[in-house]
């Protein structure tokens, strides 16, 4: 095994429909699934410079806590740092006075990735708030001194780097890890370790109590997968623009790797055509957008958007639109593709990492397991004649097991399913509110936790039993239609006693409570706080925000996720005809058999598979592999119609300043799948127009930068937005 992965399998994993990333599974101290193998750095979501230090730095001291004293078998390594870059130099720094056994093996040089950036590329600091461990010097500098100075530190401080030299295997073996190696051909640091070989070819063993695997992802580019790209003169990185004056260059890629590159060639005298698939470099941070619009108004850049390439040749690229149109030929002395990179894969399934997109049968058995616990659960609560509690099924007395008379009312299932359902509201929460660091988060838990133990709980269970006759008819006013359709429905036949004028005012008065709920107090509440509710007030929300909150990072992402969005419009298109059957029917004022039987139809199978399938069922089952809020963001009608009055006339947005350098910890942790660094680098506000956010302000928690600010005065139109019912776009994202 090295560090360079494998040819990719062709086995099409689940997860590629539903954008999740090929990320190692880590638990909070970043430890993989393999018992005493953590990760740290790029690799591990910190692709910024300073935050990889801190990152591999912060790994390593809890490495040595859970260590303690060094192992006194000979010829053991206490910890083995795989990787010699930022996070492999902030590990070393954090161990250095430990009284540990440390070695660190780089396959190439330290700081390699650092070193292969552009000649002069500056370096900053960022962010100024995080502090650089271990007192190493750090500041904003062309790459060149930067490299120089930390090599010089590693040498000063007698770091335990030896280089070059690649791991090929590693396993437990007797509760030690077996690490085999191959030393490379470039000139080799003095051994660290006694009685290695150094010759380049040569193989080595190591055995180790811990390993930090500290390899960054720039060494598994992406390709293009066309005609002649394993070409000598294709590059996936730039050393020296210099080296390209005059020459014809063809750069690939939107994001900022590939806009600097662009820039840097055409000011270094290279006649530049930078290829983009999509119309606009919406990945790229507004100075180098900026940068890029001035270059391009020179004779040295080209932007050719809308287009891929189709084959390269010795000196020329073949070039079309996306959709394979008008293709023609451009010189290409050069050509550099910069669109992204992917994570070692073979080496960490070799390693026996777990990937979050990669599925096996212990996953699915657990998927089945969780799944079914949720059915059991569900089936409970919502009183459902459905195996294995209905009649004459295994577990059929069960239901009558839980009804019990409490005095003043007689409970059921469901009662004790709300019981439960508040209990795993409040336990989880709790937790949530003891992780979370901001005034703004904490309120927001304790607002959930309240609104379900005493809204959703308390009043209709406990008090409102004691006072009105149909105490579940006060969820009208916390749990408002669509998201509940018996929320607008009533009539005086199922008020209790006899029919009066009394019955009739009653019910009326119910439906008043659903109606100024739903198109009174939701749109009010809107207009200030956007889709809020979600985040702040649901009881769905306040589940997937709690117990849910473990798996918020693995919300779907991508073009194919954001179009499924409006299947949750679909929902409430829906949701309208049912209710007006079922209100039909209640009141009477059209009796017809077709009517009758058109509602019962409908209302069965809107609840069994609303209701019970999506909402309680599939949003919940599917908590640990799609995120806490696939019934929110997908099916939920509620959002759709919070959504619509939000594109209306919401207020409410987040914006973001000039400072944002593209750590991903906002998108990362987005539970709805929003690229929410796309929207900070470009200085773009986000809002219900443009994204499915539920202002849950979570982004604004992780950025390390400050970047991101809740904004209460978006400019507004109360016009109605077009293709609000119609499905998106794909234009979104390109």
């Amino acid at each position: 095994m090295s560090h360079s992965s494998t040819a990719p399998t062709n086995r099409l994993e689940f997860s590629t429909f539903i954008g999740v990333r090929d990320r190692p599974q880590m638990d909070d101290h970043n430890q993989s699934n393999v018992p005493g193998l953590y990760i740290a750095g790029d690799l591990a979501d910190a692709p910024v410079i300073k935050i990889a230090l801190q990152q591999g730095h912060d790994v390593a001291r809890h490495v040595a806590a859970e260590l303690g004293e060094p192992s006194s078998e000979a010829g053991v390594i206490d910890v083995l740092i795989v990787g010699g870059g930022p996070a492999g130099a902030g590990a070393a720094l954090a161990l250095q006075d430990s009284g540990l056994r440390v070695v660190v093996l780089e396959r190439t040089d330290p700081f390699a990735t650092i070193h292969d950036f552009p000649r002069g590329k500056m370096i900053f600091s960022e962010p100024r708030e995080v502090p650089t461990p271990g007192g190493l010097w750090f500041e904003d500098a062309p790459k060149e001194e930067l490299v120089d100075r930390w090599c010089e530190a590693v040498r000063a401080r007698a770091l335990p780097f030896q280089f070059p030299e690649s791991v090929d295997k590693a396993e437990k073996v007797g509760g030690l890890f077996e690490v085999h190696t191959t030393v490379g051909a470039a000139g080799l640091q003095a051994r660290v370790v006694d009685n290695t070989a150094s010759e380049p070819g040569a193989s080595n063993r190591y055995r180790a109590r811990r390993i930090i695997l500290a390899v960054g992802k720039r060494g598994q580019p992406n390709t293009l997968g066309i005609p002649g790209e394993s070409a000598a003169h294709v590059h996936h990185r730039l050393e020296d623009p210099s080296a390209h004056a005059g020459k014809s260059v063809v750069v690939v890629g939107g994001g900022d790797s590939a806009v600097e590159a662009a820039v840097s060639l055409a000011r270094a005298g290279a006649r530049v055509t930078l290829s983009y698939r999509g119309d606009d470099f919406v990945r790229a941070k507004r100075k180098n957008r900026d940068q890029l619009e001035a270059a391009a108004k020179t004779d040295h850049l080209h932007l050719a958007l809308g287009t891929r390439l189709v084959d390269i040749t010795d000196d020329n690229v073949r070039i079309a639109r996306v959709d394979g149109s008008h293709p023609h030929t451009i010189p290409a002395d050069h050509v550099f593709i910069f669109i992204g990179s992917k994570p070692p894969v073979g080496f960490l399934q070799r390693l026996g990492v777990k990937l979050e997109s990669h599925w096996d049968w212990p996953r699915w058995l657990w998927l089945g397991t969780f799944a079914t616990l949720t059915w059991l659960f569900y089936v409970l609560k919502q009183k459902k004649p459905f195996f294995p509690f209905g009649p004459d099924h295994p577990l059929g007395f069960v239901p009558d097991l839980l009804s019990v008379d409490l005095g003043f009312r007689t409970v059921d299932a469901g009662f004790w399913g709300t019981v439960l359902y508040s209990a795993l509201v409040l336990g989880f929460g709790l937790r949530a509110f003891g992780r979370v660091h901001t005034a703004v988060q904490k309120r927001r838990y304790i607002s959930l936790m309240v609104f379900q133990v005493v809204f959703l709980f308390g009043i209709p269970e406990l008090l409102a039993p004691l006072v009105i006759d149909r105490p579940w008819k006060v969820y009208a006013a916390t749990v408002p239609w669509p998201l509940s359709i018996w929320s607008m429905v009533d009539a005086p036949g199922w008020v209790g006693g006899p029919d009066s004028t009394a019955n009739f005012w009653t019910a009326v008065g119910w439906l008043a409570v659903g109606a100024v709920t739903s198109f009174g107090l939701i749109p009010w509440y809107v207009r200030r706080n956007g889709q809020r509710f979600c985040s702040y007030l649901c009881g769905c929300g306040g589940l997937a925000e709690t117990l849910g909150d473990f798996w918020r990072h693995l919300a779907p992402r991508g073009r194919d996720a954001k179009r499924a969005e409006w299947f949750g419009r679909a929902v409430l298109l829906a949701a309208v005809p049912v209710t007006l059957l079922i209100v039909n029917d209640a009141w009477g004022f059209v009796a017809k058999d077709a009517l009758y039987s058109t509602k019962a139809f409908a209302e069965h199978w809107y609840g069994l598979v609303v209701d019970f399938g999506l909402a309680s069922i599939v949003g919940v089952a599917l908590y640990p592999y799609l995120g806490n809020r696939m019934w929110c963001r997908f099916f939920c009608p509620l959002r759709a119609w919070m959504g619509v009055l939000a594109k209306w006339f919401s207020k409410i947005s987040i914006r973001s300043n000039d400072r944002c350098i593209g750590c991903g910890e906002c998108t990362r942790y987005c539970q709805m799948g929003i690229d929410v660094q796309r929207f900070a680098q470009k200085q773009e506000r986000m809002d219900n127009r443009n994204s499915a956010c539920i202002q849950c302000g979570v982004c604004i928690e992780v950025c390390p930068m400050d970047v991101l600010t809740i904004d209460r005065n978006r400019p507004v139109t109360l016009s109605v937005h077009p293709g609000l019912l119609s499905p998106p776009s794909a234009s979104w994202e390109r």
